[in-house]
């Protein structure tokens, strides 16, 4: 007789090699640090295997554990997509047509989505609906939304995912800031500033890749101050908190005590994807799709050449 563990506790081991720790994957899961030690002593128990090594650090995921969880987590993907497919169907035919938009995403873009209008005198209208791309990511999956514009990468096999827009970083500075008079400015120039840049919760895959690249150059990671907003962002270079790497476009928000310097750095930059479903490419979203992309097309935003 082999022993069926719960999804939860499929869902706390996985969290906690993802994070690295009990109190890190008890933070992100809204819960306690003790109620997923139980529930993975019980896991272990149950299974007859150890899944965790004691260190003087805290817990280790074993050999065998990790063995385990690798297999366990297709589980938790298809309970996971299962139920998103379930509260897509359920949220299908619902009106008006809910399209979602990343705020980092070209600012060239917003004017656009507010103004599209699908084709037929029985088309739904078009409601814009502001979220980091992570969430964008899950609320196209489970119907909330039914195409969204967000950052890449957005790695998710399930959906269609077409890039429209490129654009380059800028540094916003407080007027007063050292580097006023420059016209522009490198990354490697900001290594001992405070670097103002979005937490990694929102957007862990596009954090990651421009982390990379800023560690490259040397930037110490306690020098970063996180803002989720880019109008945060732009208070805290006005306050003369730190600089904040912001898109180009951010430019078009009004904020007096601060100026905006373009980034020479060729190796990072933000590029906007279109996404939706791959298995809802129906009459309604194909006809979304070309009014969207025609009027992207128009904005000649996507410089670089297709993948």
């Amino acid at each position: 007789m082999w022993y069926s563990p719960s999804l939860q506790q499929i869902l706390f081991l996985h969290t906690v090699l993802e994070e690295g720790s009990v109190v890190q994957a008890a933070n992100r899961l809204h819960t306690t640090h003790s109620t997923i030690s139980r529930s993975l002593k019980s896991l272990g128990d149950g299974l007859g295997i150890n899944l965790f090594d004691r260190t003087p650090r805290g817990l280790k995921p074993s050999d065998v554990g990790r063995v385990y969880a690798t297999q366990m987590h297709k589980s938790l993907e298809q309970a996971r997509l299962a139920f998103d497919l379930a509260r897509y169907e359920a949220n299908l035919h619902q009106r008006p047509f809910y399209v979602g938009h990343s705020p980092y995403i070209h600012g060239s873009l917003l004017p656009l989505l507010e103004h599209l209008i699908l084709p037929g005198s029985e088309a739904p209208r078009i409601v814009l609906r502001s979220y980091p791309t992570t969430q964008l990511v899950r609320r196209v999956r489970n119907g909330e939304l039914r195409a969204a514009f967000g950052v890449l990468p957005i790695l998710d096999k399930d959906l269609w995912i077409e890039r429209v827009a490129y654009e380059p970083f800028s540094v916003c500075i407080a007027e007063r800031h050292r580097f006023a008079a420059h016209s522009r400015l490198a990354v490697r120039e900001l290594s001992n500033e405070t670097l103002v840049w979005i937490p990694r919760s929102l957007h862990r895959p596009f954090y990651d890749q421009v982390m990379t690249y800023l560690r490259t150059l040397k930037f110490d990671p306690q020098r970063f101050q996180e803002a989720p907003t880019i109008t945060q962002a732009l208070d805290f270079a006005a306050h003369g908190v730190g600089v904040a790497l912001v898109p180009q476009s951010a430019s078009r928000f009004q904020r007096k005590g601060v100026l905006f310097k373009p980034l020479t750095d060729e190796l990072i930059r933000i590029e906007t994807a279109l996404f939706l479903r791959n298995d809802q490419m129906r009459t309604s979203m194909k006809d979304f799709i070309s009014v969207a992309l025609s009027g992207v097309a128009a904005l000649k935003l996507n410089p670089l050449a297709k993948r």
